[in-house]
């Protein structure tokens, strides 16, 4: 299953997964917005993060709007959340927060990025999905929340954005999507991925300057 997009309901495979299997469980869950999008499935998503604590051992990171923020359940922490600047997004809000949970209650730094939905370098890229997120953006949560090597679920794959982004940085994935036209992208954009790929900037290049163990905090104290 690791590796792999599976087109399927993610209550029907979650469940499977072992308690504590996945390292980091990272996604774009649906939630109320003033679009009005997936309006259906807006119970799913806070749902899914609350199940998705059964089955994570690390962090849940997850974006959403800037109000009704879940909050964690018992024995979670949420400790931290970060603003997504879009300059070029079209709603009346152009940011989204991104919320971070984990289980040792320890504040961690919260960051503000300001990254374009589309640019010069990612045009080719661009699916058609309401809400796909910039394959940079995934890859600084990942290099701030993951090591090398972790497991990562996104249970709300869309066009596959996380997956893309572990593939590129060496991560392994377990990717859900049910929409079968999304989960067809999904796999297209892996087929045309390589490892480490240059086409976006380096994970250094997310203007840290302490090295990336030390921005953990919680994970290096783990290991």
């Amino acid at each position: 299953m690791n590796d792999t997009i599976q087109e399927a309901d993610s209550f029907t495979i979650v469940p499977t997964l072992p308690d504590e299997s996945i390292d980091v469980t990272l996604t774009d869950p649906p939630y109320p917005n003033g679009m009005k999008l997936f309006e259906n499935t807006i119970t799913d998503g806070y749902a899914m993060l609350y199940y998705a604590c059964r089955k994570t051992k690390n962090f849940i990171v997850f974006f959403w709007a800037p109000t009704n923020i879940p909050t964690p359940p018992r024995g979670w922490y949420e400790v931290a959340r970060h603003v997504w600047h879009k300059p070029d997004g079209k709603s009346i809000n152009t940011y989204e927060v991104i919320v971070v949970w984990s289980k040792n209650y320890k504040r961690l730094t919260s960051r503000v990025w300001s990254i374009p939905i589309l640019d010069y370098r990612s045009l080719k890229d661009w699916k058609p999905h309401p809400t796909q997120k910039p394959v940079k953006l995934l890859r600084y949560l990942l290099d701030l929340y993951t090591n090398p090597s972790d497991l990562v679920l996104d249970p709300f794959a869309g066009t596959g954005t996380t997956a893309v982004a572990c593939k590129q940085t060496g991560r392994h994935y377990i990717a859900i999507e049910s929409n079968p036209d999304y989960a067809a992208i999904c796999k297209e954009r892996l087929n045309d991925t390589k490892k480490n790929s240059t086409e976006e900037e380096p994970l250094e290049a997310s203007a840290d300057p302490e090295p990336s163990s030390k921005r953990r905090g919680t994970r290096a104290n783990k290991e």
